[in-house]
């Protein structure tokens, strides 16, 4: 992690979007830290980290436009379409909050059709509170980068297994009742 921070601090914004894209959380909490320390600048990195979020979530959407829905049968799926079409901003917003199982989310707006123009507004808005509120924590709890970064780590893997766990139980009891 040191290393990270040292690398940002060195190329800076050069270096900030492309690891926007890949991890947000994390990334905004070190670029406040740095901001804090004057090494960035918070009115460049917001952009910066925002356009790289998107563009990350762009490529799940692509890859559920693109795809098929895994796990969901056509009947589920329908109404997958049906909610996403009804709640886009809630649904793609909290995909894009809830840790861990944002992905699916985003992968699923896409499979269900969101149209790209409102898919886009909608995370474009999401990533700019999100990464301003990131950005602030690490601006002010800088030193603890390397703590709330294990928190958020662990708080997205137990959003992971506890999903999972809710998966695996469904399918159980579906496939008892079919027998």
């Amino acid at each position: 992690m040191d290393h990270i921070v040292h690398l940002l601090a060195q190329y800076k914004y050069l270096l900030l979007f492309p690891l926007s894209i890949v991890e947000g959380p994390a990334i905004t909490v070190i670029a406040g830290f740095l901001c804090a320390g004057g090494y960035m600048n918070p009115f460049i990195a917001l952009p910066v980290i925002s356009t790289g979020d998107v563009i990350g979530d762009t490529i799940y959407y692509s890859l559920g436009r693109l795809g098929k829905p895994l796990f969901l049968k056509q009947e589920r799926l329908s109404r997958v379409r049906v909610y996403f079409q009804a709640h886009p901003r809630r649904t793609i917003s909290l995909s894009k909050v809830i840790l861990g199982v944002g992905v699916a989310g985003l992968y699923l707006a896409g499979n269900a059709r969101v149209p790209y123009a409102r898919f886009l507004a909608i995370c474009l808005v999401t990533s700019l509170i999100q990464a301003s509120i990131y950005l602030g924590i690490g601006f002010g709890f800088g030193q603890a980068y390397v703590q709330i970064n294990r928190y958020l780590n662990e708080t997205a893997a137990w959003i992971v297994v506890i999903t999972l766990c809710l998966f695996l139980g469904y399918g159980i009891r579906t496939m008892t009742r079919k027998l």
